[in-house]
């Protein structure tokens, strides 16, 4: 579904309001995405994969998978990685998200 150019106070990329009011309906797949994308970057930067997958209407497990090149002292603690995948998950919809995450064995 795609937001018409002259709704107003809609962000067309993510169908979500841009003045952060709360609204029932869940991000798309592709929302979801988008806003994970800085996280993932990062942590492609360091040889790690994000992996997404949705496990209810506002909630995600993210899973970090290490590459073979991956740097284990890059990877800051999973506390952290909740928090900023928050804080860019409440920017697409602001709801109260269920967030698991993931880290390769011994981090």
């Amino acid at each position: 579904m795609t937001a018409s150019p002259n709704a107003s106070n809609t962000n067309a990329r993510t169908n979500a309001p841009t003045d952060g009011a709360p609204t029932d309906r869940a991000p798309t797949d592709e929302a979801l995405t988008a806003a994970l994308a800085p996280l993932a970057n990062g942590l492609a930067a360091d040889d790690y994969r994000l992996d997404i997958a949705r496990t209810g209407d506002f909630a995600v497990s993210l899973t970090v998978v290490a590459g073979p090149e991956a740097c284990a002292d890059c990877l800051v603690p999973q506390d952290i990685t909740r928090r900023m995948a928050e804080q860019r998950l409440t920017a697409v919809q602001r709801a109260a998200w269920q967030i698991d995450v993931h880290y390769p064995e011994g981090h």
